[in-house]
This record gives C-alpha cells, sequence and structure tokens, in this order.
C-alpha cells in the first residue's frame, strides 16, 4: 500500500469521523427546537437538516441559529423560566457562524477557523443545556383546547401559552415530516461531497508527487556531496560506486571504503520518498596497479510512475544541477524550469 493510498484512507477516516459528529450536532439544534411547542418556534425543527449541504450551511446557518435563539427566548417566556438572554444563544451563535463564513477566505482563515471550532463547541454545549432545561421544566399548557365542532378541514388551534386568544389559523399543509429534510440534506450532502472528494484525490496525489520529486533532487545532492566526502577521505579508492559504500553503521566500528557511513540508513538503502537511487556508469582508472573511480552518475527513478513521481533524475561527480527525464526513466536530458 503506497502513501497516497494511507493518506486517501486516513483523510476518508476523518471525513466520515467528522460527519458523524456533526450529525449528533444538528440532533441536538433538532432536540432543542422539539421541545418547544409549536407556537413558540419560528422555524420547524427538520429544516436544522439543510445544514448537512455544504456550502448552503454556510448561509442557512445564521437562519438557524436565529431561529433557534427566538423560539427558545418564546418557550422560555411561556414556561416561566429564567433566562440572562431574551434570545438564549444568539449572540455567541452568530459569531461562530461569521468565523464559519470567514473560513473560506484565505490568510483570515488561519485566525476564523480555530475561533469557530471552540465557538461551535461552546454553542453546542449552551444549545444542549437550553435542551435540558426545557425537558425538565413543565410546559404552562397541558390542557386541551375547547375546539369548536365546526372547525373546518385544516384549521388548528393555537396554543392559549402564546398570551393571545384561542385563535384557529389555516394551514396550506402539514407540517413536512423530520425523515423528508433529512433525506434533503443527505440527497444534497452526498453528490457534493463525491464532487469535492473528485477534486481534492487528484490534487492530493499532484501535491505527494510533487513532495516525492524535490525529495529525490535534495536526495540526489545529499549522494554527491557524500561522494566527494568520500573522494577526499579514500582517495586511493575514488569516489564510490555503490550507496552501501556510502553507507554503514556508525555502531558497527570506525568508518572503512566499504562503510563509509557518510550516507544516511534510507538513502544507503536505495530507497527513499518513492524514489529508488542507484549509482551507476562509474569510470575508472588505474594507479599503482588499483581501479581507481573518477566519474559517475547517480540516477533516481519513481518506484511506480505517476503514483510516486513522473520524472526520473540523474546527477553526476560535476556538482552540475540535477537534470531529469520526464518520462520517469535516466535519460536526463532537460534542466530543471525547461
Amino acid at each position: 500500500m503506497d502513501s497516497v493510498t494511507i493518506i486517501r484512507i486516513v483523510a476518508g477516516l476523518i471525513a466520515l469521523v467528522c460527519l458523524v459528529v456533526y450529525i449528533f450536532y444538528i440532533l441536538s439544534l433538532y432536540r432543542a427546537l422539539s421541545r418547544c411547542s409549536v407556537a413558540s418556534r419560528t422555524i420547524q425543527p427538520g429544516t436544522v437538516w439543510l445544514l448537512l449541504v455544504p456550502f448552503v450551511n454556510l448561509v442557512w446557518q445564521f437562519f438557524v441559529v436565529i431561529g433557534l435563539a427566538k423560539s427558545l427566548g418564546n418557550e422560555f417566556r411561556a414556561r416561566g423560566i429564567p433566562s440572562a438572554e431574551p434570545e438564549p444563544g444568539k449572540s455567541i451563535g452568530i459569531a461562530m457562524c461569521v468565523c464559519a463564513a470567514c473560513g473560506i477566505v484565505p490568510l483570515v482563515n488561519l485566525l476564523a477557523l480555530p475561533a469557530n471550532l471552540v465557538l461551535w463547541i461552546i454553542y453546542w454545549a449552551k444549545i444542549a443545556g437550553f435542551s435540558r432545561s426545557l425537558d425538565q421544566a413543565p410546559s404552562t399548557y397541558s390542557g386541551t383546547l375547547d375546539v369548536p365542532q365546526d372547525l373546518p378541514p385544516g384549521m388548528h388551534p393555537l396554543p392559549p401559552e402564546t398570551g393571545r386568544p384561542a385563535l384557529f389559523q389555516a394551514v396550506a399543509s402539514q407540517p413536512i415530516p423530520v425523515y423528508v429534510w433529512i433525506l434533503v440534506g443527505l440527497a444534497a450532502f452526498i453528490p457534493i461531497a463525491l464532487i469535492l472528494m473528485l477534486i481534492a484525490i487528484p490534487t492530493i496525489g499532484a501535491m505527494k508527487i510533487h513532495a516525492n520529486e524535490v525529495s529525490a533532487i535534495n536526495s540526489l545532492r545529499a549522494i554527491t556531496q557524500a561522494e566527494i566526502q568520500y573522494d577526499s577521505a579514500y582517495p586511493a579508492s575514488g569516489y564510490a560506486c555503490t550507496l552501501a559504500a556510502l553507507g554503514g553503521d556508525p555502531n558497527s566500528g570506525p568508518p572503512s571504503p566499504a562503510a563509509a557511513q557518510m550516507l544516511q540508513a534510507d538513502l544507503a538503502s536505495g530507497y527513499k520518498s518513492g524514489y529508488v537511487f542507484n549509482i551507476t556508469n562509474c569510470s575508472k582508472v588505474t594507479v599503482a596497479g588499483t581501479d581507481r573511480i573518477n566519474g559517475f552518475e547517480v540516477t533516481a527513478v519513481p518506484v511506480d510512475w505517476g503514483k510516486t513521481g513522473k520524472r526520473g533524475f540523474c546527477s553526476d561527480q560535476n556538482g552540475n544541477p540535477p537534470k531529469y527525464d520526464p518520462a520517469g526513466g535516466v535519460d536526463c536530458t532537460q534542466t530543471p524550469g525547461q
């Protein structure tokens, strides 16, 4: 399993956990609204599920916060529950919504998103507390209205806790069931979430490829620098023709031409950050009967072309900037910037 797949799995799990937590948050808002009488509500409880719709929720959350605050205020007054706010939770809820909306603005989101998270937790806790207060306090209206027998179809009495006479109002239709709102929210959420994932996954893959390629260039420079040090430390041998000769375990003993301990273990193994490294094309001269390496080429090719990298890179003893092969091989003819 490559690193890109692992990133995708982790990102998916994090998104799933966030969605579950967000659903529990919406459930808290729904319960709070449901515990308010019909006369006190300014929005239907089921409409809070529209918060599931990406982007739309940035605007709809303002309506939910304001409507819930007014509904709670009406219900608190009807039941005689003392409250420090005429519209409970409105001020912190609006601040939360503003921070969430600012979260889409570059640079500003660096401050807005952490503030939104803190305010969201506080707001959730406050709404849950208001909901418990309503659950514990009995409703001031528990009787039945004296409904006239000739009440026309579709006419419903208003509960007396509104402080008004027992009037009757016509409604065009019955309240929409909550499952309809949930289905609407999910129906909008799922395709938008899938579209965002289809956009994000290639972007994540491209970022990973770019990071691997940058790492490969830096690794080539590190190997070339180790070769220069090796040539200085072992002039009779010249350059090393294997990565193993540049590596070595410091705990195994003092450095030697076979294990100079000049390269990190991951690079000495020939694999790092999705690339395979090799020292090839070693040229040599014979000095006093001993072969001395006076030239080399270091190559780096992707382990899985298109997933861990797209370009192959090459460097040599001259210390010039690494060249690359756009096809991912070792036919390096282009320099960075071309």
